[in-house]
């Protein structure tokens, strides 16, 4: 038991476990319960000694647990305390010796060394030796001492110091077989893994007494050397009962983180012109890019945010009282409102990306009067909205009307052209009709008059015909050709030889004539 209490006791006083935890706000969400966050603490294990006791005390309690529930854990409170200072059972703890045993006793006559063992033999005039199995020696006037070994994985490191105040860190992969004859003690540590866009602040103690800081980024495995110790930064934070609010000394870290961040930020009770006290909700996004101008101007940059912030948002409302910080609320999204924000940014080696408004709050009773004025103005807009669209749906029928019957007109129009566009042309055609048909009468009366003609002419020709061979016959044309066809006939003649004058009349003739 003493062995177990003075190892148990040694890995207590160990100098070189870190917090392994980024010093990252990363306030995208809600903080979780206090209960919840105590839990997820006394599992990791990180910066819980950061928090001094009544914080510890408060982060264990929650508002939403029975009251019994908060009673026991009341209770349990001193019990914490009394492990907290030292009183915890022992545990067994993984220093880094091998659990690897021989598994042959000695003998009486004989000590035998198993491979890979090493043995002290110490002899009568107390020099020692040290022995390397496999080997099989004498037990006559000697004893026999087995010396631990010590193991480091990648990733670790063994922290050997020697009789003599020497210390030395051996990287691993690495072994040390524990001497006593120039070892004091071996233990076994964990390298600090710094990821991408971590980085640690290390200050060094140089020969002459002076000390040197550098900066370590990641990504990267820092193995502390002899002399060597990190910068532990304790900046506002919040805890698990605060919301959002930041307290001191709540983020206790070592590693810096780099990467973009953002936090939430209340300015609570901010009074506008007109003296109505309202709580400012903001979100802050930064980033680190200058780690040494960080370090010579500010301990705490989180805390010089909180108090650069909430003396612009003081002065922003200031100048606007509650109506007109209502109507103005878009300039709590510039960065030109945060004229101190981003000048003690930039003094620290920060710079503020965006700082984004995430609307305010009010008392109890100054909320209930704006919700009032809120319900009245938004029944009055719904009123004027209903009046407004009923006019347009007025204005709508109207402009539809007038729109259709100018369209009727100018349909009817189009039909009347239409019409007279179709009576036109059934005009004309029936104009082109009349005169094609009178040209072909035209046409069919010359033709009829000129076959009448041939015909009459060839009749003649014909009858000429008949009447030269009549006459060269001896006929008496005259006779022959008055014949039968004159209605009356009157003939004369005249006497033979000078005799007188003859007058025949014939009377008037009866009947049809014949053709002649």
């Amino acid at each position: 038991m003493a062995m177990v209490s003075s190892a148990a006791s040694m890995v207590a006083d160990k100098r070189y476990v870190y917090n392994k935890m980024a010093g990252a706000l990363q306030e995208a969400a809600p903080p979780p319960p206090a209960a919840a966050r105590t839990r997820v603490m006394s599992n990791t294990g990180f910066a819980q000694s950061s928090l001094p006791p009544p914080m510890q005390s408060q982060m264990l309690l929650n508002d939403d647990q029975p009251p019994q529930q908060q009673q026991q854990m009341m209770n349990m409170l001193p019990q914490r305390e009394s492990m907290r200072r030292g009183h915890e059972p022992h545990r067994p703890v993984d220093d880094g010796r091998d659990p690897t045993r021989a598994t042959r006793r000695p003998g009486m006559f004989s000590y035998t060394i198993e491979e890979g063992e090493h043995v002290l033999m110490i002899r009568r005039d107390g020099t020692m030796e040290e022995v390397v199995g496999p080997r099989r020696v004498s037990t006559f006037g000697r004893t026999f001492r087995k010396m631990e070994h010590y193991v480091a994985h990648p990733g670790e490191f063994l922290v050997v110091r020697y009789r003599d105040g020497r210390q030395e860190h051996v990287v691993g992969p690495a072994h040390v077989w524990l001497d006593p004859r120039k070892h004091l003690s071996a233990t076994r540590e964990e390298g600090l893994q710094l990821a991408d866009k971590e980085a640690v602040v290390i200050y060094e103690k140089v020969d002459g007494g002076d000390v040197k800081r550098r900066i370590l980024q990641g990504p990267a495995v820092f193995v502390a050397q002899p002399g060597e110790w990190l910068h532990t930064f304790s900046w506002h934070g919040t805890t698990g009962g605060s919301g959002y609010r930041k307290v001191p000394n709540a983020l206790v870290f070592q590693k810096l983180w780099l990467m973009p961040d953002q936090m939430y930020h209340d300015v609570e009770d901010v009074r506008t012109a007109d003296d109505a006290v309202i709580t400012v909700r903001l979100m802050i996004f930064f980033e680190l890019v200058d780690i040494e101008t960080m370090l010579v101007t500010s301990h705490d940059p989180i805390g010089d945010f909180v108090n650069a912030a909430t003396s612009d948002v003081v002065d922003f409302l200031g100048r606007h009282d509650l109506a007109s910080f209502k109507l103005h609320t878009e300039q709590l999204n510039d960065l030109a409102t945060y004229r101190q924000l981003t000048a003690r940014a930039a003094q620290c080696g920060y710079r503020i990306g965006k700082v984004v408004y995430r609307g305010f709050d009010a008392p109890a009773s100054l909320q209930q009067l704006l919700d009032q004025a809120i319900e009245s103005r938004t029944r009055l807009q719904l009123e004027r909205a209903t009046q407004q669209q009923a006019q347009e749906l007025e204005d709508f029928k109207l402009e539809r009307h007038l729109v259709r019957a100018d369209r009727q007109r100018s349909d009817g129009a189009a039909e009347q052209t239409h019409a007279l566009a179709l009576q036109k042309a059934r005009e004309a055609a029936a104009l082109a009709a009349e005169a094609a048909r009178a040209e072909a009468q035209r046409e069919q009366r010359r033709l009829d008059q000129q076959l009448a003609l041939a015909d009459q002419r060839t009749h003649h020709d014909e009858e000429a015909r008949h009447l030269g061979a009549l006459q060269k016959l001896g006929v008496d044309m005259t006779a022959f050709l008055t014949q039968q066809r004159a209605d009356q006939v009157i003939e004369v003649r005249g006497g033979p030889q000078g005799g007188g004058t003859q007058l025949h009349l014939d009377g008037p003739r009866q009947g049809p004539r014949s053709p002649g």
